[in-house]
């Protein structure tokens, strides 16, 4: 587990989450298997998911992927929210779920992005934010339709702190750019500005996301950035929207 926290820049695997690291934080982290080690069950499951209408997505199984129990490449760190609410034994494919190790796990055309290592598409090139709210970066094809599951799946827009937190990095960041396209930044300023690419940072796909929005329609990053900066303030207000 401290390796993977470590790997992950203390973020959660699946929604960015900032958790305590080592050597206090391990209470707070799961570690997870990307591919489920034992039974596998169809989602959406009506009962529990009953706002969801994706279909398709696999058989159940109840060997799972038995094969992958001990493979170092099928682990991640998660908070307890996503593991334990969201992800549990459930892991959606758009093809036929292989019963053994002799097959391409590719070919059963995964819905979910294991964001660590090469083995998988950039979950960037599926998912992307407008302000907090997580949107499929393509709005049609076999990518658009991965993005929307991934972003179902994780609740990654029913979670009010994940909302929070991204308005907090989007307020904290607009900022920084305001004060720089003002004139008035310093060094520091300037400095942090640089380092807004790194993967450290809590949320950070969100960030990128908001930085192309202001070098692309800084009109609307302004605006957006006002909504941001009120809704970190106001308990009661519901996620800004463009």
């Amino acid at each position: 587990k401290p390796v993977y926290i470590q790997l992950q820049h203390e973020k959660c695997v699946f929604c960015e989450r900032k958790l305590e690291g080592e050597p206090y934080g391990s209470i707070e982290w799961d570690l997870e298997h990307f591919r489920p080690k034992s039974d596998v069950a169809e989602w959406p499951d009506p009962a529990r998911h009953p706002d969801l209408s994706h279909a398709n997505l696999g058989a159940a199984s109840k060997s799972g992927y038995y094969w992958l129990a001990y493979e170092i490449g099928n682990y991640a760190a998660s908070c307890k929210v996503c593991n334990t609410i969201f992800k549990l034994n459930w892991f959606p494919i758009g093809g036929t779920r292989a019963e053994h190790p002799q097959v391409d796990l590719l070919l059963e055309q995964p819905m979910l992005c294991l964001p660590l290592g090469n083995g998988d598409e950039d979950p960037e090139n599926l998912v992307t934010f407008s302000l907090t709210t997580a949107v499929p970066k393509y709005q049609t094809g076999p990518r658009s339709r991965r993005g929307k599951i991934i972003i179902d799946f994780f609740g990654l827009n029913k979670r009010d702190n994940l909302h929070r937190g991204r308005a907090q990095m989007i307020g904290a960041f607009g900022s920084l750019l305001t004060a720089r396209d003002n004139g008035y930044a310093t060094p520091a300023v300037l400095q942090t500005l640089d380092r807004s690419q790194l993967p450290y940072l809590q949320h950070a796909a969100c960030v990128r996301a908001f930085l192309r929005l202001w070098n692309d329609d800084p009109v609307t990053a302004r605006r957006g950035h006002g909504l941001c900066l009120a809704y970190g303030f106001d308990p009661a207000a519901a996620p800004p929207h463009l």
